[in-house]
């Protein structure tokens, strides 16, 4: 039975320090899932990792034990494709990403290219070599369009965490005095303009939960949706109160929804 208070219809995790740490589950989480849709929820996996594509997460899913479908999945891959074609249309772009990534774009039409791009895009890439950031560099000084697919600035794993974006970003900030003018995933817009081109139901009805205090809660205090914090990844009780930040629902992990 889903606890008393908590009152949503469509259920949005983050998936890092959320639903798994690395390649282990956080308690019973994918069973909790299963619970939820059995109570008539609808759930999707809101990620900013833009290191893997929406298939790789779908297997790793199923893998850990909740059969997922591909519609589930919202990356900040996704949400940065969607702006680039809906705002940027025939403009080109440099990624700094993994191949995995490049192919995402690619598959969307977009155009890539390494020299003369229009646009720098830096995503979540564990493939990154210096040559990479020097181009990015270039790009930059050259007065290209700087964007990022998400401002985390580590991902968290079960062995020690990840520099993420935002620590690339303020590698690029520090080397050409520039930071991104769009950043795509939590808790940005443009993830938000999936979600409700996805479902018909008011924004208020609408959950988001997460590990992570700047990208998860804020992202759904910044577009009308409920909240919940779980302390399962990146946020201490400590690290909310000094905050400010303040999420609908706390909870130690989604296992407690269920009771």
């Amino acid at each position: 039975m889903l606890r008393a208070e908590i009152d949503a219809d469509v259920f949005l995790f983050d998936l890092d320090g959320t639903v798994f740490l690395g390649d282990t589950p956080i308690g019973d989480s994918l069973n909790t899932l299963k619970k939820l849709e059995a109570l008539g929820k609808t759930i999707f996996f809101l990620t900013n990792n833009s290191s893997k594509d929406k298939k790789e997460y779908v297997t790793k899913l199923t893998k850990l034990g909740y059969p997922a479908k591909i519609h589930q999945i919202v990356s900040s891959t996704l949400a940065s494709i969607q702006y680039l074609k809906t705002r940027c249309p025939g403009k080109s772009v440099f990624p700094v990403g993994t191949k995995a990534f490049e192919n995402e774009l690619k598959s969307a039409g977009i155009e890539i290219k390494e020299d003369g791009a229009d646009i720098l895009l830096l995503a979540f890439d564990t493939t990154l070599t210096y040559d990479k950031i020097w181009k990015a560099n270039v790009l930059l000084e050259k007065g290209k369009e700087f964007f990022a697919t998400h401002p985390d600035i580590v991902c968290p794993s079960d062995i020690g965490d990840m520099p993420d974006v935002g620590s690339l970003m303020a590698l690029l900030e520090c080397s050409s005095g520039r930071g991104p003018s769009v950043i795509c995933g939590k808790p940005y817009s443009p993830m938000a303009e999936i979600i409700e081109s996805l479902v018909s139901v008011p924004r208020d009805r609408i959950m988001m939960i997460g590990d992570r205090l700047y990208t998860d809660i804020l992202f759904g205090i910044n577009n009308g949706y409920k909240s919940m914090l779980v302390f399962s990844g990146e946020t201490t009780p400590q690290m909310l109160a000094d905050s400010g930040i303040k999420p609908t629902y706390t909870l130690p992990t989604i296992n407690d929804l269920i009771v």
